[in-house]
């Protein structure tokens, strides 16, 4: 190996780490302000209010995915008492949105099962706790 060549890898080798970290890592802040997990292939940004979880999908290069071929739903752990509520798909297709009778407490838990469209298997994640 040539000595520009092996620089060439050293230096690509360095920027990798810098790469990857472009990606929204799972714990994170999302860009729309909630949590961030990693859902089967893709990414799931989940913001709560009282009353209304939002979930946004991004594919693994941070990409926003049509949600309308989606299906899922969220079990929500708040005060005490479990709450099952399906998701539905804004028109637009921008994110899915589940509506139930809770508050968006400090240490509200909510474990997401989404099924990302046809011929793509279940996923799950962990939105934990939510702030």
């Amino acid at each position: 190996m040539t000595r520009r060549a092996f620089t060439l890898a050293l230096l690509a080798a360095l920027a990798a780490p810098g790469l990857a970290s472009a990606h929204m890592p799972a714990g994170a802040r999302g860009p729309n302000g909630g949590q961030v997990q990693d859902i089967g292939p893709y990414h799931g940004e989940l913001l709560a209010r009282d009353g209304e979880l939002v979930l946004f999908l991004f594919d693994h290069n941070d990409r926003p995915v049509d949600a309308r071929r989606a299906s899922g739903n969220a079990v929500v752990l708040a005060g005490g008492h479990q709450h099952t509520l399906p998701f539905e798909a804004r028109p637009d297709g921008s994110a899915l949105v589940a509506r139930g009778e809770f508050h968006a407490v400090p240490d509200l838990r909510v474990v997401v099962q989404l099924v990302p469209g046809p011929g793509i298997s279940r996923a799950q994640a962990r939105f934990t706790p939510l702030r």
